[in-house]
Order: structure tokens, then sequence, then C-alpha cells
């Protein structure tokens, strides 16, 4: 067990890190967290917080540490597998194990495998089961590998209830062949066992992340400790350094825009909702999505509503629409036309759709189109048609969540050979959407305001202290809410960046309490959560705003400005 500086990497509010806070190091081969390499800080710090099955073999004895996803795949073997070394629990399959994690930490390169099987004892008997599996190397200090990441998905079920079906089909046509009265009775059994794989591809879906999600995750950690390690290796060298941190940037905005798609479907992620000018919106976005489909498909637009607006997040709906054309780019490899309407309409008795005005915009292609079937999954989270890496099942996933979280509704038309329309239906509105304030920030506060810094993770404090020290305020940091209140009382700061899920009291619980002291404290909830509903009560105040984490120097510098200015 370590002190509370040692094990915050561990404070991930996970039944895993909270095993990992209580764990006795000294019986570990990796000793001491204090000691621990920051690649193997970081990237514990990562899988703690991920959905996805994942385990991390560290260290040439490959010390196993994993997530609560991963828990429940290796059975009895939890939790004394845990911080120990792989041999010690993974004895009955090391012969098979040990080479494959060997060759990628002595190559660095990436070992992937779909329904690989394993044999393994963890229910206490013996069973062949299968998994996705792709394996990576984490790169250590010295440009080495310390370890190997492994997202998995088991796909056992899935693979028993193919073969089932495979030895079904063998049988009923052997069957067929003899017995001609035995049909009907061999069909229902054929039925039977297509149930039993569409039940079994159901309970995949989430499995179907090493596919997509786990590929884009590989591709954004590489991204981003490629560019830390290389600008640790060349400091001085401020030409590459800049192109360097501008990889990694993009690395970690690409991040930012797969957590917020999730989120978006999870229905749980707080949009900004407001009137929008559609016309001005699409409009100002044309040139993007030129951009974005190139050259080869020829996008038209006709926008029937000018001086419409409706209810809606606008960066959720313009990240919809580029869904959209992304997937209509995709369905026209040879290039083809891609039309984008709205239009005003009344709508009366639709499902999931009160009746009233509405705004109609199109996304339309001339695609391949797709199936019936395909059209009926085409919203279900991580279904792609697409291949592995070249999709994460998202896009339309993201679609569904912003439109129905601002009281809209999505439909999709769509046949083989025809290409595919899929229509979003917004409220209508007439509030006019708000106009941005011309804002400035007062000579004399900006450089010697004192800004209090509110958040559990220290790397994240660490960026905000450096953040406002470039941008020329001075900081206090708190690491809970308690300490915070603390220095509220003590020093009245002139603003507070507040992170909102922490141990104890929560960043909606800190705000109000601040403010029954200083009702106009102003306050920035900078928070990664998805459940930012539960700011909404303290939120709506003239004296707050919301950073969405990851969020960039920029926006920090903005939303500061906006709080602490007063209009020209």
């Amino acid at each position: 067990m370590g002190t509370s500086s040692e094990t915050a990497i561990f404070s991930t509010g996970s039944r895993i890190g909270a095993l990992l806070r209580e764990f006795d190091w000294s019986r570990s081969p990796l000793g001491n967290p204090q000691n621990w390499a920051a690649e193997l800080k970081t990237t514990l710090s990562m899988l703690l917080r991920a959905e996805a099955q994942i385990v991390l073999f560290w260290g040439p004895e490959f010390v196993a540490l994993y997530n609560d996803a991963y828990a429940p795949t290796i059975g009895d073997k939890h939790p004394r597998a845990l911080g120990r070394p792989a041999k010690e629990s993974w004895s009955e399959l090391w012969d098979d194990l040990e080479p494959l994690l060997r060759s990628v930490r002595d190559t660095g390169r990436t070992f992937s495998s779909k329904d690989r099987p394993f044999y393994i004892e963890r229910h206490g008997f013996g069973e062949t089961v299968y998994f996705d599996v792709s394996y990576s190397a984490v790169p250590d200090g010295d440009g080495g590998v310390g370890g190997v990441l492994c997202i998995v998905s088991e796909t056992t079920e899935r693979v028993r209830a193919e073969a089932a079906l495979r030895d079904s089909e063998a049988r009923l046509r052997d069957l067929n062949e003899k017995l001609e009265q035995r049909v009907m009775e061999r069909s229902r059994e054929l039925e039977r066992a297509h149930v039993a794989l569409r039940q079994a591809q159901k309970m995949e879906a989430v499995g179907q992340l090493t596919g997509g999600i786990a590929h884009d995750f590989n591709n954004l950690l590489q991204g981003i400790t490629g560019s830390l390690d290389l600008i640790r290796r060349k400091p001085d060298d401020a030409g590459r350094v800049s192109r360097w941190a501008e990889a990694g940037l993009k690395a970690a905005d690409r991040g930012g825009r797969l957590a917020g798609q999730l989120l978006a479907f999870s229905r749980t992620q707080k949009l900004d909702i407001a009137s929008i000018d559609i016309s001005s919106a699409l409009a100002g976005f044309a040139d993007t999505l030129r951009r974005t489909i190139g050259p080869s498909i020829d996008l038209r637009m006709d926008l029937d509503t000018d001086g419409v607006f409706a209810k809606g997040d606008r960066t959720q709906l313009e990240l919809a629409v580029l869904n959209l054309a992304l997937n209509a780019r995709d369905a026209m490899p040879g290039g083809g036309e891609l039309f984008i309407a709205a239009r005003r309409c009344r709508l009366t008795g639709e499902p999931d759709l009160q009746d009233g005005d509405y705004v109609e915009l199109s996304v339309k292609d001339s695609g391949t189109g797709m199936s019936a079937e395909v059209a009926e999954r085409a919203f279900e989270p991580f279904f792609t048609t697409k291949d592995v890496g070249k999709g994460n099942g998202l896009g339309l996933s993201q679609v569904y969540g912003t439109l129905h979280q601002s009281g809209g509704a999505v439909r999709i038309e769509s046949a083989p050979g025809t290409g595919t329309t899929v229509r979003l239906y917004l409220r209508r509105t007439e509030i006019q959407p708000r106009r941005a304030e011309e804002l400035s920030v007062p000579a004399d506060l900006a450089p010697a305001a004192t800004v209090l810094i509110v958040d559990d993770d220290p790397d994240v404090r660490t960026f905000l202290t450096d953040s406002l020290e470039t941008l020329g305020y001075s900081s206090v940091v708190a690491e809970d809410g308690a300490s915070a209140l603390k220095v509220v009382e003590r020093i009245a700061p002139a603003a507070v960046i507040l992170d909102f899920a922490m141990p104890g009291m929560n960043g909606a619980e800190v705000a109000k309490r601040a403010r029954q002291t200083r009702p106009d404290l102003p306050i920035i909830f900078a928070s990664g959560y998805s459940e930012t509903a539960a700011l909404t009560p303290v939120q709506e105040s003239k004296h707050s705003r919301m950073l969405h984490k990851p969020f960039k120097v920029g926006e920090l510098q903005s939303a500061l400005a906006e709080l602490l200015a007063r209009p020209d």
C-alpha cells in the first residue's frame, strides 16, 4: 500500500483501481509505484479508465495489470494475477502465450488476430476459448519496449454458435440425401442455431471494440506517446519539436472526437442546446465538407431555410453532418454526388417525435446503398460493415444520440444500388441564435489574477498550472473539494477551474458550497465525465463556463477572458 502521491494513478473510481491502491507492492517485481516509469503510469491510468477489456504485461517478467472489464475474462485467476508475473497465473497456456508476448516485446511489432483460440483454466476446469486480440508494444523511457498492451474481446460464444451452425448445416445436408421426411425437423434445428448466432452477435456488440475502437485507441496512443518521446529526445530542435507537438495535438483531438461520439451515443453528455440558424451553419460548414470528402464527389446544397431556426447543439450537429458525409464518401469509392437539403415541415403522428414544426435536414448520396438488414442495424453502437481499422461503428450512433438528446429524430432510407438518404429532424424555434459578445480582459486583472485549480489528477494540475503561467495568471492548487473550499475562504481567488468527478465532494457540490459565500465566483467546470447533466443547476449561472476534456490552452484562455472580462 503506497502513499497518496504514489497511488494517485489508481484513483480512477474503478474496482481494480481500489485493489491497486491497497496492494502490497513489496511482493511485486514492479516495486514501489513511486519509482515506476512514466510510461507505465500513463498507460495504466488510461487502461483503468477504459471500457474495453485491456491487460498490460510489463517488464521482462510480464507483470499483469488489467482493468475492470478484463477481470471477468480470467475467472478465478482474479485477483491473484494482479501485480504478479503472468507465468504464475497463466501457467497452463504459457507455452502458447509467452512466445506471442515475447515477439511483441523483442520486435516492437503489433500482433493481432480474430477468434484466436486459447486453452485456459479459469473456472476450475480446462476449456478452449476464443478471443479477438491486439497486442501492441508500449515504449519505455530508454527507447526500448517496456511492456505489451493487450486489448482483447472474448468471442467464445459466437465461435461456438458458428461451429454449431456449420455442424447443423452439414447434418441437414446429410439427412436430406438420406431421409427427405426429416427435412422439416432439421430445418427447425438450423433455425435454432441461427437464433443462437444472432443472440451471440448481440452479446458481442461491445466486443467489436477490438476491430474499430481498439485500432483507433492504439493509433491515438502511438501518435501521442511517439510525439512526446521524440520531443524528449530532441528538445532543442525547435522546428521539429513544433511539428511533433502538432502531431501529438492532432492525435489528442481525434481522441476527443472519439470520446465525444461515445458520450453522445450514451445520451449522458450535456449538449449545448441553443437556437441554430440552419442555413448559416451549413453554408459556413460547406468548405470543410468539401475538403473532407475530396474532389471526386460533387457536393450540392439546397437550403430552403433562410431565417429559420432550430433547437440543437451546433457543434454536435456539424459533427453529425460530417459523419454522414464520411459514410457517403466511403459508399462512393469511385466518386459521385452528395446532396444536402434543408426544408421546413410539420410532423404529426411520428414515432419518437412530438407533433409540431420541424426542420428536415437530409443528406443523400449516390453510393452503393445498403440492404434492409444493414439499415436496420445502422444506428447500433459499434456496428460497421467496414474493414477492421476503417471504422469504429460510432458515426451513426453519434448522429442518433445527438438528435434524440435535442428532441429530434433521425430516419434512414436505402436499398442496394440506389444510394442512401438520411433525414435529420430538429424542432423549430422562434428564438434568435445568440451572438458572441465582444469581451476584453481588463488590463489590471489578467496578469495579476489568481486562479484556483481543483483537480484530483496530478498531471492535469500540472498542465493547468503551466497553462495559467503561460497566459499570465498566478495559480493555487487543491486536489480535492475540502481543500478547495479552505483556499476560497483564505485568498478569495479571481476564478476557479473545477473538475467534476473527484473523490469526496464532486465539482457540483464544491461549486454550490463556494457560492454560498461568493455567489458571483467565476467557475470553469473542466470535466471528461459523461454525467455532466448533474452540473446543470450550478453551470447555468452567468458566472460559469464548461470545458470538456481534453481541451487546449486557447479554449481555457477564452473561457477565462469571458468570465473575468467586462463588455467594452
